[in-house]
């Protein structure tokens, strides 16, 4: 469904069709980016009841100054530092036990590769998001729209209510702050350093973590 006609839906009264094709071209993605800021699954589910509620509320509000998806991450956004913010965290990431590691970080290899080298792969890529989950708020939800959502400066700076130097200088921080946290942990628990070294190999494994965010029950 189009975004205009989302907006047209909500706006002629049409509540629930118009919910219903705003969850079908954007839930996934803001559980994604839900469960990037909040680093625990059953909060990121929290929290996206709450933005699908905010969205109800505010759409006959919205003025079309920017595009559906941009106001609707501003608001994602948003919801994810205040729900963070109410549980008085700073690191909410849930622990990598079996049932965590199956539905949400699943393995980058295909099934008939090496299992010890998947095993390695999934355990790298959670101290990465141990690390990110670490960075300060303003800083992780600029690396986070930026690097796994693709978001430019400009619209990043249109979420956040920020101007874009101010975000470019976030994001700098964060990438260096982030790849030292990585190195640093990596090193200490004797893990594989291969290539973690360069900021493009973190992205690697902070976005193929974000593809498999969405527990399997979503």
């Amino acid at each position: 469904m189009m975004d205009t006609e989302i907006v047209r839906l909500r706006r002629e009264g049409e509540r629930a069709e118009s919910l219903r094709g705003f969850a079908e071209k954007y839930q996934t993605r803001l559980l994604v980016l839900a469960r990037r800021l909040l680093g625990n699954p059953e909060d990121a589910l929290d929290a996206l009841q709450e933005i699908l509620i905010q969205v109800d509320q505010s759409l006959p509000k919205f003025k079309g100054e920017s595009s559906l998806y941009t106001w609707a991450f501003r608001l994602a956004t948003n919801v994810c530092l205040n729900y963070q913010r109410r549980l008085g965290r700073t690191n909410s990431y849930a622990p990598l036990d079996e049932a965590s590691s199956d539905a949400i970080l699943l393995p980058l290899a295909r099934p008939d590769d090496n299992p010890d080298t998947s095993c390695r792969a999934r355990f790298r890529r959670h101290l990465v998001e141990q690390a990110l989950l670490k960075l300060p708020e303003t800083q992780r939800a600029v690396l986070v729209l930026c690097d796994l959502e693709d978001m430019a400066a400009s619209e990043i700076a249109k979420v956040l209510q920020v101007n874009v130097n101010v975000v470019k200088s976030r994001l700098h921080r964060a990438r260096a702050t982030l790849k030292r946290m990585v190195e640093k942990e990596f090193e200490a628990l004797g893990v594989d350093v291969d290539g973690v070294h360069t900021f493009e190999c973190t992205w690697q494994y902070l976005s193929a973590s974000a593809k498999d965010a969405v527990p399997a029950s979503v």
